[in-house]
């Protein structure tokens, strides 16, 4: 498949590498002569310099021959026109643009987005992605990161495993027997991604992602060290379009947060939109400010400027102050193993969040999302099982999956099957993978 990226930033560089690593045919352009070096000795990649909405540049990148476009450059405007060149001049049939500007995502697709006026197949906007990621990591205390599936009855959980909690030194196939559909998908232990078997065991500070039923999630988070009850005092730094966004899901779930942002007329205009959140005007590194909020007693801290470095800055305060669960936004990559190593936890990459939305249209199969883990080294890949896959038809028993794959659920249906040993899959099924980022090839041609 030739596919084309316009935007060299954090994710049109995350999607290539991911892309090449799969052999597909990329072109990335981008208009910063600085970017496509840097990219051009990062990777072995075709790379040009111009507008990706140019018609001569998208000649130049081959649109002729393309299967796909992927527009993520910063501005709204030159997505949406680059996918309507792609598709006016060149009839490139799959069209995706990241579109942050709420005006432009409200208006109804029959409206706008068709191949009468703006042909754009998938808009994808990450400031909503970032808040939703966010509000559902906050309903499940310690956990670090979220997903949903079956609208919410199955979720993807992420945590670190505590010192002294019931399950450490378990087999996964002790922990996984006392629960229906309990699936433990993946261990992040000592820097190397482990996807487990049945005889491994968990240990003290392992990150593990789990599979669990929404009923079960709080029992769950118990055994791996947590308390089951959520604290809804939550504290946002930061009141942009994803702050105003997480605001107002947390309102929808019963909470009453508190939001401080700095900017005052931006402070206004949140005070007017929000009905349960106490907005706050003030700098987000003001100490007195945060000491006199009580914000180290806050069940939950979220920081969310635009700013990387006060993000991080603020995360450690608060984290001096006492507060335990805090979430950082960092949208440099480059940024994370620093925020990793200052004892920042709970990190939410924006690249990977988009990078997990696009990657679903670019599978093979009958894909209905992808997920993406730890920057790349995993995926969780939900899909639709094949009248020809290998698979159908197998008890869970007899399956014979491939070194670095494990099956997360299935879901028959809108009912989610318990994987005892005689629980069979059929075509039709929603099946639920996690492959390794060596085996995430094997894991599609199971589908």
């Amino acid at each position: 498949m030739r596919i084309i990226i316009v935007g060299a930033g954090e994710v049109g560089t995350n999607l290539a590498k991911i892309l090449l690593e799969e052999e597909q045919d990329v072109v990335i352009i981008d208009n910063d002569p600085q970017k496509i070096a840097a990219l051009s000795e990062l990777m072995d990649v075709q790379a040009l310099v111009g507008h990706g909405s140019h018609p001569d540049i998208l000649e130049a990148a081959g649109a002729n021959k393309a299967d796909m476009i992927i527009a993520v450059t910063a501005s709204d405007e030159v997505n949406m026109v680059a996918c309507q060149m792609a598709y006016s001049l060149y009839n490139i049939q799959t069209k995706i643009a990241r579109v942050r500007d709420d005006a432009y995502r409200r208006v109804t697709a029959h409206r706008l987005y068709n191949r009468d006026h703006m042909p754009v197949d998938v808009i994808i906007s990450p400031g909503l992605e970032i808040a939703n990621v966010i509000s559902r990591t906050l309903a499940v205390p310690g956990a670090f990161e979220v997903e949903d599936y079956i609208g919410g009855n199955l979720q993807m959980v992420g945590c670190r495993v505590q010192p002294g909690a019931q399950a450490c030194g378990d087999t996964i196939a002790e922990i996984e027997k006392q629960y229906q559909a309990l699936r433990i998908l993946a261990i992040f232990r000592r820097d190397r991604l482990l996807i487990p078997n049945e005889d491994d065991h968990l240990e003290k500070e392992d990150e593990v992602y789990f599979m669990a039923l929404r009923e079960n999630t709080p029992e769950v988070m118990q055994l791996l060290g947590y308390e089951a009850r959520p604290n809804k005092n939550v504290f946002v730094i930061g009141g942009g379009h994803i702050g105003y966004n997480v605001c107002r899901n947390l309102e929808s779930m019963g909470y009453r947060p508190k939001v401080l942002e700095g900017h005052r007329a931006r402070a206004e205009w949140l005070a007017n939109e929000l009905d349960d959140t106490t907005v706050l005007h003030g700098d987000a590194l003001d100490q007195v400010l945060l000491e006199q909020e009580q914000v180290g007693q806050m069940g939950a801290v979220v920081c969310i400027t635009s700013d990387d470095a006060t993000n991080m800055l603020a995360s450690i305060m608060v984290r001096d102050m006492g507060s335990e669960n805090i979430m950082s936004l960092v949208n440099k990559s480059s940024f994370v193993p620093l925020v990793s190593s200052l004892g920042l936890e709970r990190v939410i990459s924006p690249g990977d969040i988009t990078s997990s939305r696009i990657l679903k249209h670019l599978r093979m199969g009958q894909v209905h999302s992808v997920h993406s883990l730890k920057e790349g080294y995993a995926e969780v890949i939900e899909a639709r099982l094949s009248p020809e896959s290998p698979l159908a038809g197998l008890h869970v028993h007899d399956l014979s999956l491939p070194n670095g794959v494990r099956l997360g659920g299935v879901i028959a249906g809108h009912t989610v099957a318990n994987l005892s040993e005689n629980t069979i899959l059929h075509a039709g099924d929603n099946v639920i993978l996690i492959a390794h980022e060596d085996s995430i090839h094997l894991a599609e041609g199971l589908l």
